[in-house]
């Protein structure tokens, strides 16, 4: 037997069909045989024929020439095959074949015409003739076999046909006729009849049979295909007990079997890969329809499963708290299970929402515990409780105890809130963005793309295309939801904190004067210090936060969200800072306890307190303006202070400037009112403090303002000026020249309207005592005593130094001075009033004065000098000098000052005050 393996490809087909005539394996024609004339058969063609019949099929060592064409040799004797022997190995299907084949003469569809075109197309005409006449001879001797065979075997036709027609003869005699069915209906009753009892004996047996193949296919298919019929069972297993890689390990060999199975079911005999898919038709050659319709069962239970399952595995996926590396894994098993969404996609849209979400819920809780600690210390705007606070704040700046229960105190509560709502905000998207980034990054670069699948470019939005590897859409998705992110965490800032609204509105009070209307977030009844300290916290822990995100280098559109909410935030508490700043320099005179410092003897604790004020306040603007928001800062700018934007010179310089005259304004008020406590409860340990000081004499009061004011002049302006203009590098000349002029003016005024007041008591002394006591200066005997009103006005100085030294010793000197020159004026007043002077009331008048002018010596001025000697001057004009000669008048003088020289040691300690301290140490 010939080797089938070894018979080229079409060759069995090729052979049947030229046997046969066909053109085709599955003729839908009977076509009859060409009969065969005896112009056209020979007693070669029939011992070819029959040879045909008789020989047996050569093994595949012979070569394949038979088996494809019979016979192949050039009907004109010219060449030896009608066929090259490349073109006889090159025919490969079965259009090739009958091409082929239309070339043999003893072809039915033989074409003279075409034969010639391919067979003999380079023949020369010479040899054609030559063909031609060796074709006719054979034809002429095949006709003359044909005719010897049939002269040979005429008595075996004959003899058959006798044959025949006896056989038909007798088969019509015997009944074989149409009526009788030619003799087959009995035959055809009792084969029913056999068929019937067959069917009654065997019939159950062979159904029996039937249904135990059944089973036994079953049964094969059970066994054969065991995982997949049990694949829902062990996939909701494994589900249960969080096997997900085995379950998905198992879904797809489920998936590879179930492909397979449907594969088998469409195979085209047609097709190049013929050989495998016979072998899958013998593996599944027991699989009936009725097994595929189960299979198809299963399947739908599988698919239902892992539907299931991917939502498990979404769930999953949308867990923000799972670590990327697991998300990833997550991602893959989608994968894995065909699912229809892009998991990559999802997990990053979960992430984006849940981000979003989570600001808005972390916001809205913050805001919920604000309005509840609103509602429950709400209250109204008071500058007394301001007062309190800001006193308050400056004892925590100078002791740094700003955190030092700050639970307990209603405004740093809410005001801790409030950071902490920015630090909440701030550390959520610190916590959240970066992963966020760089799980965009890994999308973009394809890091959960399937590994199975192939990259394609993507055409949505308008054809985009991958530029170095990136898929442009992705990366104006993942930057639009990162822009996003930045834009809801910079939209709650700024709604909170009013950043959109550039300038705070103002609002007209009853009294003609204008407020200006804090932002909702700023408490009531805030400090300046408390708003400077937690905006500079506030500021700082955004600044940390931008400065953070910066370091994941996002892309510039969405850091720019970023940027502009700093720049935005920095000016609004600059702003805010200045107006409060401003607000809380119009009732810095509240503070004043009119306590002695016990570091600056010269002036009240006010002042200093004002300072820490002034300065932490501008210190705070300095910080929120230049990013210098923490020690840490403060440390990297310690050899370089960093420049300030001009607009926010300008407008801190004006508050600045603003605050202090404002200041300065509440000084005066403070002398010339009376005094408020500002607390009733701490009035008394004050009181205390307060020794000798009287808090409602307006003499003190004048007094201890004029040296606050003096202190102000000489240290704190200069040095605040100082430091301002070294921190904002900018000119304070003219304004510190503007604001020694406004301390003088004021010191002027109070300083002025003490001595007025002063001088009046004691002018109403001398005008007494002079004028209106009924002395005459003319007749009065000589003197032998000064009289009591230039005691009374000295005792008056005395006074004035006891109160002035006991509060303010620096403006002692200039207080007796000051009432020594307008006591001056008012003795040289009175005595130019006074027409003339007689011996007695010139040496009177002379010793009066001479006793006030050596009494306050070391207080004479210039001024006072020389109205002394106009007092000197004047007497001397009105002295009638005819009543006493030349050497009388001597010796009275002598006496004079005998008697000067007593009245001054007798009142010696009485005016001990007015002695120079060297006098007094050597008494």
């Amino acid at each position: 037997m010939i080797n089938r393996t070894e018979v080229p490809e079409y060759a069995e087909d090729a052979a049947l069909l030229r046997f046969y005539q066909l053109d085709s394996l599955e003729p839908e024609v009977w076509v009859d045989q060409v009969p065969l004339d005896d112009a056209t058969v020979t007693d070669a063609t029939l011992r070819h024929f029959s040879q045909r019949f008789d020989e047996p099929i050569k093994d595949s060592n012979s070569g394949s020439n038979d088996l494809q064409f019979s016979d192949d040799t050039d009907p004109l004797g010219i060449r030896g095959s009608i066929f090259d022997d490349d073109a006889r190995h090159s025919a490969t299907n079965i259009a090739q074949l009958k091409e082929r084949s239309a070339l043999v003469i003893t072809n039915k569809s033989f074409q003279p015409r075409y034969f010639l075109q391919q067979v003999h197309k380079d023949t020369s005409y010479n040899e054609l003739i030559a063909g031609e006449e060796r074709l006719r001879l054979s034809v002429d001797q095949r006709a003359e076999a044909l005719k010897h065979l049939v002269h040979s075997n005429f008595d075996r036709f004959v003899s058959a046909k006798v044959t025949v027609d006896h056989v038909y003869e007798e088969m019509k005699s015997k009944q074989l006729n149409p009526e009788e069915e030619y003799g087959t209906r009995s035959l055809e009753k009792s084969l029913n009849e056999a068929n019937t009892r067959a069917d009654q004996i065997y019939g159950p047996i062979v159904e029996r049979r039937q249904k135990v193949e059944k089973v036994r296919s079953t049964l094969t298919v059970l066994q054969r295909y065991k995982f997949f019929f049990n694949l829902p069972s062990s996939l909701l297993e494994s589900i249960k007990q969080h096997k997900y890689e085995t379950a998905i390990r198992d879904y797809k060999k489920g998936k590879f079997l179930y492909h397979d199975l449907q594969r088998s079911s469409s195979i085209d005999i047609d097709s190049d890969d013929m050989d495998g898919q016979m072998s899958s038709m013998e593996n599944h050659a027991n699989i009936t329809e009725l097994h595929r319709k189960v299979f198809e069962k299963v399947w739908t239970e599988v698919n239902k499963i892992v539907v299931e399952l991917r939502g498990v595995l979404l769930k999953m996926l949308a867990d923000p708290w799972r670590s990327m590396e697991e998300q990833e894994k997550t991602i893959n098993f989608l994968f894995d299970l065909d699912t229809t969404e892009d998991p990559a996609w999802y997990y990053l849209d979960s992430q984006y929402q849940w981000i979003i979400g989570l600001l808005k819920e972390t916001y809205d809780t913050n805001v919920k515990k604000l309005n509840a600690h609103r509602a429950a210390n709400e209250t109204e705007e008071s500058d007394i409780q301001r007062s309190l606070a800001l006193k308050k704040g400056i004892e925590q700046v100078r002791n740094k105890s700003f955190d030092v229960n700050a639970d307990r105190d209603p405004d740093n509560r809410y005001w801790r809130i409030t950071s902490d709502l920015v630090k909440s905000l701030s550390a959520l998207l610190l916590r959240c963005l970066p992963d966020f980034w760089r799980l965009s990054k890994a999308f973009i670069e394809g890091k959960f793309a399937h590994k199975a699948s192939v990259t394609k470019s993507t055409e949505a939005g308008g054809g985009r295309r991958r530029r170095q590897g990136v898929d442009l859409g992705k990366v104006e998705q993942c930057q639009s939801m990162t822009r996003n992110i930045v834009d809801m965490y910079a939209k709650l800032i700024s709604d909170h904190f009013d950043l959109n609204i550039r300038d705070m509105p103002v609002q007209e009070n009853p009294d003609g004067t204008e407020s200006v209307i804090m932002p909702t977030f700023i408490p009531v009844n805030a400090s300046s210090i408390h708003v400077c300290e937690y905006l500079t916290r506030i500021i700082g822990d955004l600044g940390h936060c931008v400065n953070d995100i910066s370091a994941i280098h996002l892309a510039g559109e969405a850091f720019s969200g970023l940027t502009d909410l700093i720049e935005k935030a920095r000016w609004k508490f600059v702003d805010i800072i200045c107006k409060c700043w401003e607000r809380d320099a119009k009732t810095f005179y509240l503070l004043e306890e009119w306590i002695l410092d016990p570091e600056i003897p010269q002036c009240t604790g006010l002042l200093k307190r004002y300072y820490d004020y002034h300065k932490f306040c501008a210190r705070s603007t300095f910080r929120i303006s230049t990013h210098v928001v923490t020690m840490d800062d403060m440390a990297n700018q310690k050899h370089e202070r960093p420049d300030v934007k001009p607009e926010y010179v300008e407008r801190i310089r004006g508050s600045f400037l603003e605050s202090t005259y404002t200041f300065l304004d509440g000084l005066v008020r403070l002398a010339f009112s009376d005094y408020t406590p500002l607390n009733e409860k701490e009035e008394v340990q004050l009181a205390k403090k307060r020794d000798k000081i009287d808090v409602h004499s307006m003499d003190m009061r004048i007094l201890l303002t004029v040296g606050n004011l003096a202190h102000m002049r000489s240290t704190v302006i200069p040095k605040l000026v100082g430091l301002f203009k070294l921190a904002y590098k900018c000119n304070m000349d003219e304004d510190l020249k503007t604001l020694i002029e406004v301390v003088d003016q004021l010191d002027k005024i109070l300083f002025n309207d003490y001595i007025k007041r002063k001088s009046g008591l004691i002018r109403d002394i001398i005008r007494q005592g002079i004028l209106l006591s009924g002395v005459d200066w003319y007749s009065i005997p000589k003197p032998t005593e000064v009289h009591s009103y230039v005691y009374e006005a000295l005792m008056t100085l005395v006074m004035v130094h006891s109160q002035v030294s006991s509060v303010t010793k620096q403006l002692v000197h200039r207080a007796v001075s000051s009432l020594l020159e307008n006591m001056a004026n008012d003795c040289l007043e009175s005595f130019r009033q006074v027409e003339r002077f007689g011996m007695g009331g010139m040496l009177q008048a002379t010793l009066e004065i001479e006793f006030m002018h050596q009494t306050l010596q070391q207080y004479v001025t210039s001024t006072a000098s020389d109205t002394l000697q106009l007092i000197y001057q004047s007497i001397e004009q009105s002295y009638d000098a005819q009543q006493q000669n030349a050497g009388e008048l001597q010796s009275e003088l002598n006496h004079v000052k005998d008697l000067l020289v007593f009245s001054r040691k007798s009142t010696v300690v009485q005016f001990l005050c007015f002695k120079q301290n060297k006098d007094r140490s050597r008494k």
